[in-house]
């Protein structure tokens, strides 16, 4: 039923008292559970950064904060969930770029525009990319791997977490540099690509750090090279790509949390501060440190820059057929 006027008058009141006594959205906000969607599946880097988000916004807010995998189409579904959602502030999405930058343009039927259809909130951390392979490929370095891949031109493949994520754009833009043929394999999420490379069923992979640390300390995966211009944390004694021969390579992956379009400003700059604060404290500094990742916690504007930043990067790369759009 329609409103009536009576009944906009009324709400019209209510919200200019709750404007003349100081009161805002945020002050009373949340007082329900609120889902924060994870658009990768469990188990994964994506997934554990919405995870540790959630724990802290339960922790500070005192509301539960619970996680939704949405996996499928490098986190589109989870995305498009969120365009359709309520923007109260009950529900978030926390993920990789891919879903909230790439996608827009490595992606041909897209039902959401991630700079339109969200609200940016915040950078959350920021991590290298980790070129890896089986342990049954005998490849050590990039040199190896160059070789190898000139050697199998019709053989040598490489997976990633799924069309769009930096794993897919760090494969698509060192192939390039590297001038040799790979056949890149989209998989839905990191750990169906981290099985396949443990059973030795995919050669290569590239995705992010947090995702192989352990099975490469076992050496049950080998690790080729990082591809940010600093090592990874966790893993000093392996050389970047740059640092391999091939001058100035820096792909990173970063993560992020954003709302449904139209999320209120004030509920928007709670979850802000929330996180920065969160961020800040030794706990999880260690944690995201464990994990080779880099707390960050920004500005929604700041986000929103890194957003255009990653799609103005990655337009040119599709224009040329470097990175082909599925």
């Amino acid at each position: 039923m329609a409103p009536t006027r009576r009944d906009v008058v009324v709400m019209g009141g209510a919200a200019s008292l709750l404007a003349s006594t100081g009161i805002g959205v945020a002050d009373t906000w949340p007082t329900r559970t609120a889902t924060v969607i994870s658009p990768y599946p469990p188990g994964g880097g994506s997934d554990i950064i919405a995870r540790m988000v959630a724990d802290a916004l339960t922790e500070s807010l005192g509301q539960k904060f619970i996680i939704e995998n949405i996996a499928g189409a490098a986190g589109a579904l989870g995305g498009a969930k969120l365009a359709r959602s309520n923007p109260d502030g009950y529900t978030i999405l926390v993920s990789g770029s891919a879903p909230l930058a790439a996608n827009k343009v490595v992606q041909k039927d897209l039902s959401y525009d991630p700079q339109l259809d969200f609200t940016p909130i915040s950078l959350v951390t920021e991590t290298p990319l980790l070129l890896t392979c089986a342990t049954n490929v005998p490849v050590h370095s990039i040199k190896d791997f160059i070789a190898y891949a000139r050697a199998n031109p019709d053989k040598a493949n490489i997976g990633n977490p799924g069309a769009g994520t930096k794993g897919h754009i760090a494969a698509a833009i060192l192939a390039s540099r590297a001038g040799i043929k790979l056949t890149h394999i989209p998989y839905k999420g990191s750990p169906p690509l981290l099985t396949d490379l443990l059973g030795g069923h995919v050669q290569f992979g590239v995705d992010t750090a947090s995702n192989y640390l352990q099975n490469i300390e076992e050496g049950k995966v080998r690790a080729i090279a990082a591809t940010s211009l600093k090592r990874a944390p966790r893993l000093p004694s392996l050389p970047t790509v740059a640092e391999q021969g091939i001058d100035g390579f820096n792909v990173t992956g970063w993560f992020a949390a954003v709302g449904p379009k139209g999320m209120p400003r004030d509920i928007t700059m709670k979850i802000v501060t929330t996180l920065k604060t969160w961020l800040a404290t030794p706990q999880a500094q260690k944690k995201l440190a464990d994990i080779s990742m880099t707390p960050i916690g920004s500005t929604p504007e700041e986000l929103a820059e890194a957003t255009e930043l990653e799609i103005s990067s990655i337009r040119p790369l599709v224009a040329a057929g470097i990175v082909e759009r599925t």
